[in-house]
């Protein structure tokens, strides 16, 4: 799954309350961001290595639901991170 189809995928908001602007409020809320690297076609989470450790399942939760909608299967978070 490239990152630029998967940021492509999530829409401003969906029925369910998720979106782009759920994930910049994550983002703000945690003080980490996501970053879909076109050049690498990565995704990348960027922040302090703690609060990745801790806190950023919602936004791997997000993130997982989106790509599992474009390919039409679960992917579990180390499928999704694995290169």
């Amino acid at each position: 799954m490239s990152a630029t189809e998967l940021q492509s995928s999530i829409p401003a908001n969906d029925a369910e309350g998720r979106g782009v602007a759920d994930m910049n409020s994550l983002e703000k809320k945690l003080s980490v961001k996501v970053v879909f690297d076109r050049e690498t076609d990565h995704v990348l989470l960027v922040g302090d290595e703690k609060k990745l450790e801790k806190k950023v399942f919602d936004i791997r939760n997000m993130l997982s639901h989106y790509h599992w909608r474009l390919s039409g299967t679960d992917v579990t978070f180390e499928k999704a991170t694995s290169s």
